[in-house]
């Protein structure tokens, strides 16, 4: 399994030591995978979820992951994607879910959209060129994972859907909060470049 190895700064193909898997009353099966890096000897935790026949995405517990968010992310937007991470990591998965939506939430108002029910309010982030058509589509499918979880008491959040609710919920974050502020740093980087030449 290949994993980023923050000790040797590289994506590693990493040892495998072991593994053991946990069933859940649900269905589902959590599957915890011990690795190590075949360089400097680091080693890895990893965490997946059973969905149907395959497994999803390899989560890394150990060591965690570092934010690329850094300090660009607001303080609500970043206690409500910790909030959403720990519930995932205590197995509450509908309590994942509707964290997601409280941080979509947030993003709106962060960026003074108030107006109007959350589906509106994501439509106007679109609108505004904040996010694109494809991330207005991932968002809108968290909303309505997000009320489901809410409202309804027979709904229940597996977990390969609240691991990849979180992995949608983050990459949201960090388009609007990292790569676009990013981007457009890199844009004038290049055009004071460009006017000097």
């Amino acid at each position: 399994m290949v994993v980023f190895c923050d000790e040797c700064s590289v994506l590693v193909d990493a040892t495998y030591i072991d593994s053991y898997q946990v069933p859940h009353e649900v269905g589902a099966t959590t599957r915890f995978t011990f690795l190590r890096c075949p360089r400097c000897e680091s080693p890895f935790l990893i965490q997946q979820y059973e969905d149907f026949d395959d497994w999803t995405e390899p989560e890394r517990l150990y060591p965690t992951e570092h934010s690329r968010l850094g300090s660009a992310l607001p303080k609500p937007i970043q206690s409500a994607l910790e909030e959403a991470a720990r519930c995932l990591r205590v197995r509450s998965y509908t309590a994942t879910a509707i964290m997601c939506r409280k941080t979509l939430e947030g993003i709106c108002t962060h960026h003074a959209i108030g107006d109007g029910n959350l589906a509106s309010r994501l439509k106007q982030l679109k609108e505004r060129g904040i996010i694109d058509s494809r991330l207005h589509e991932w968002a809108d499918e968290l909303r309505l994972s997000g009320n489901e979880a809410a409202h309804d008491v027979g709904v229940e959040v597996s977990p390969a859907d609240a691991a990849e609710m979180l992995d949608f919920t983050n990459a949201l974050v960090e388009y609007t909060f990292t790569f676009r502020e990013r981007f457009e740093v890199f844009k004038k980087r290049r055009a004071s470049r460009g006017s000097a030449a």
